[in-house]
């Protein structure tokens, strides 16, 4: 009669994944290039609203990561601020300067202590993003933005196209 020796298997853990357009920026001071451009009232506004219910989702460790421009990581520095996260936030050039492939390596690049990520970044990158995973989401994604996946997978560096799902989303204007 042979022992059973039960398997010792852990369950998946799935990440969640938040994309954040960078809330609406201005297009005063003709003189700035596009990477400087500053928030402008309304995505003042908009950005800590979006970020309370950013936070009403994230159940636990989050790594935060921005686009170099300033409208992107001033947006990003009001949701971490608002949902009072520690861990500082980590600027990424290839979000300014990459495209929707660039994300998703970011992503990968994601310790594995954090179950959440979320990304801040622009357009067309945003909705290039949304239309490349598995249940795609084909929409315009208006500033300040948050879109929600989810991917049942163990580590980051898993992370695909084919595992991502689109979750929800939640558009300034729709509140």
């Amino acid at each position: 009669n042979p022992k059973f020796t039960p398997v010792n298997k852990s369950p998946v853990m799935s990440k969640t994944i938040f994309l954040v357009r960078h809330a609406k920026s201005s297009w005063e001071g003709v003189a700035l290039r596009d990477k400087d451009r500053p928030l402008n009232d309304r995505g003042y506004r908009d950005a800590p609203v979006m970020a309370q219910i950013l936070a009403s989702r994230i159940k636990g460790p989050v790594r935060m990561i921005s686009s170099p421009a300033v409208r992107a990581f001033t947006t990003a520095g009001i949701f971490r601020d608002a949902m009072q996260v520690s861990e500082p936030l980590v600027i990424k050039d290839s979000l300014y300067y990459g495209d929707e492939e660039d994300y998703l390596a970011a992503l990968r690049e994601v310790d594995e202590q954090y179950q959440y990520a979320v990304l801040f970044g622009h357009n067309p990158k945003v909705e290039y993003f949304c239309r490349s995973v598995k249940d795609s989401f084909n929409a315009e994604i208006p500033t300040c933005a948050v879109v929600g996946f989810t991917s049942e997978i163990d580590r980051w560096n898993d992370l695909e196209w084919n595992n991502l799902q689109y979750k929800e989303h939640f558009f300034p204007k729709e509140l």
